[in-house]
């Protein structure tokens, strides 16, 4: 090829073209995210209409331009705003959105769309996937085998020690963890996998820009300090809900390779975690203690586990302990020449 009489080599050529190809896709991803944010701020469009539009193919740049019906706010009863009103409702919006987008920046909170760069694949495997993702720390930590770890706000002696047992395995399997950050059994587990050394990524069932639960500030940069995250599907200054917090349980049973439900009941938010852990084949390890009785079993008939076991400790944890080294990846003690602290029984 030639131009101005210099010879351009084929390659750089190429090169030339992956670059610039590249570049449009990231001003398309810059003018998406731009577009969402703007349209999460006008009243009447929130998280439901807008992964609707999502779901349909639509893009956000395109609703926010032509106002379609579906993202359109009444004025009225059911009659949909003008071409002119929806032109000032969209200049109001873009400005509220870029200083959104200017607080997100000074967090240090990333989005990720589905299709963006570090988008993890483990959340695709889910029913209904995120569009969308904000993601404060690592985002590269999204993508290692974890360990969720999950279980009730209101912890029984029993339960603060299982919490503890299962936290002092953490150093020697080094995989990072996966927890909601509620009170209870899921701070215990971010606060022991800190302890450990290990990242922790915390799946928040409200907004990034939420003080949820009231109190965990302190717990949350103690997370980003150590390398670990904080993730949300929802609107940045979207509240808490039943709803919410049931639909973030899915992200968290996607995000860990195995799940370890500390303490639970049948009737829980951690139960969802167990129903979407089961949906999405991942092991689950459940732990009782020698003393409990037959009916205090953690995984009861019904359930429909066929990748839950349950394991008795202290007497089962070389079984325990193979059992989650082999969901994460991890060579087993006898692998590694090693044995374990208890036999098994």
């Amino acid at each position: 090829m030639e131009r101005s009489g210099v010879d351009i080599p084929s390659q750089s050529v190429h090169d030339g073209h992956a670059a610039g190809q590249l570049d449009l896709q990231r001003r398309r991803l810059l003018d998406e995210e731009r577009a969402f944010l703007a349209l999460a701020t006008v009243r009447g469009i929130g998280q439901k209409t807008l992964f609707a539009l999502a779901d349909a193919g639509r893009s956000f740049s395109d609703a926010l331009e032509f106002g379609p019906e579906e993202t359109q706010p009444k004025v009225s009863g059911d009659r949909p705003m003008s071409e002119r009103h929806w032109s000032t409702v969209r200049q109001n919006a873009l400005g509220r959105g870029d200083r959104l987008a200017e607080q997100l920046e000074a967090l240090g909170i990333a989005m990720l769309f589905r299709h963006s760069p570090g988008f993890p694949n483990a959340l695709l495997e889910l029913e209904r996937p995120p569009h969308w993702l904000f993601v404060q720390g690592s985002v590269e930590l999204l993508a290692e085998p974890s360990i969720a770890i999950v279980g009730t706000r209101k912890p029984s002696p029993d339960g603060y020690f299982l919490s503890r047992y299962v936290g002092a395995c953490l150093g020697e399997w080094g995989a990072p963890t996966v927890s909601g950050l509620a009170a209870g059994i899921d701070q215990l587990a971010h606060e022991h996998s800190l302890h450990a050394g290990v990242p922790t990524i915390a799946v928040l069932g409200t907004g990034m820009l939420e003080d949820y639960p009231k109190g965990s500030g302190r717990l949350r940069d103690h997370i980003l300090a150590t390398g670990g995250s904080i993730v949300s599907e929802y609107l940045p200054n979207a509240s808490y809900s039943a709803e919410n917090f049931v639909q973030r349980n899915r992200l968290q049973a996607a995000l860990g390779r195995i799940l370890l439900p500390a303490e639970w009941q049948r009737r829980s938010g951690t139960a969802h975690t167990v129903r979407f852990a089961t949906a999405l084949g991942r092991p689950i390890a459940c732990l009782r203690l020698p003393e409990w009785p037959a009916d205090r079993l953690i995984l009861e008939s019904g359930l429909g586990l066929p990748s839950g076991e349950i394991f008795t400790v202290p007497h089962e944890q070389g079984r325990f302990d193979a059992f989650v080294r082999a969901a994460i990846g991890r060579p087993s003690l006898a692998q590694m020449g090693q044995l374990s602290l208890f036999g098994d029984s």
